[in-house]
């Protein structure tokens, strides 16, 4: 729940609640976060932190890219956590280059946020995200928030493409409980109270049932064993 900003309250009770058997993403101020929080987090079940500027329609240069992520992987090495990333494509350009050098694994949301009006392959970033997926099996992609993507033509395209070069680094996700996003909070405002967008979750399994063909061993793989392997769930958890 990264509209919380740092507030992760909210996950920590569900995680609670579940007893070992959920995993959670935290927001965490990578300066100012103690060792014995980030320790309280994993116990609970949290895996990962999220970075999210496409949210509050934020953006970064290369320079401050070069300073915050080395930031966050120096806090998150020794847990093995996962660095979620969720930002317009545009900003992969600045942040391929550092990947391979953190040491962790970074997920990138909604199959790399691609902005409406253009093909994702015509937009800067994608052939950047490509290729580290082809590269580096740290890197993984959500297949997840497509309703928020109605815009961009050759969505479908672009679906395959991932699932094509990357069958083991992609994971579905419901993108649940579908907030409303900049459109709807322009700034991002924590506190704002908003209804939950209505999203046809059965039709999107559906969907990616389709672009899958069908294929019993990829549907497996990006609903199970990819999202195991990124979130660290083991079957006796």
């Amino acid at each position: 729940m990264s509209v919380y900003m740092t507030d992760n309250a909210c996950n920590f009770d569900g995680l609670r609640r579940l007893k070992g058997k959920g995993r959670g993403v935290a927001i965490i101020d990578p300066d100012t976060v103690t060792d014995e929080e980030l320790d309280e987090m994993h116990s609970v079940g949290f895996r990962g932190v999220r970075i999210n500027l496409r949210t509050r329609s934020q953006s970064y240069g290369p320079e401050v890219w070069r300073e915050v992520l080395p930031k966050y992987a120096a806090r998150l090495k020794r847990l093995d956590w996962v660095i979620q990333i969720f930002v317009s494509m545009d900003q992969i350009t600045h942040i391929a280059p550092i990947v391979p050098s953190l040491g962790l694994r970074v997920v990138f949301d909604h199959v790399g946020h691609p902005e409406g009006g253009r093909s994702p392959m015509a937009q800067p970033g994608c052939n950047e995200l490509y290729q580290l997926l082809l590269q580096n099996r740290n890197v993984y992609v959500k297949l997840s928030g497509l309703y928020r993507l109605l815009g961009v033509p050759d969505l479908d395209a672009h679906v395959r493409k991932l699932l094509q070069i990357a069958p083991d680094q992609i994971v579905w996700a419901s993108d649940w409980p579908h907030t409303g996003g900049p459109e709807l909070n322009p700034g991002g405002d924590p506190q704002a109270i908003q209804d939950f967008l209505v999203v046809d979750i059965p039709e999107f399994i559906r969907q990616c049932a389709e672009w899958c063909k069908g294929d019993e061993e990829l549907l497996h793989k990006i609903w199970v064993d990819n999202p195991r392997r990124l979130w660290d769930y083991h079957e006796m958890d």
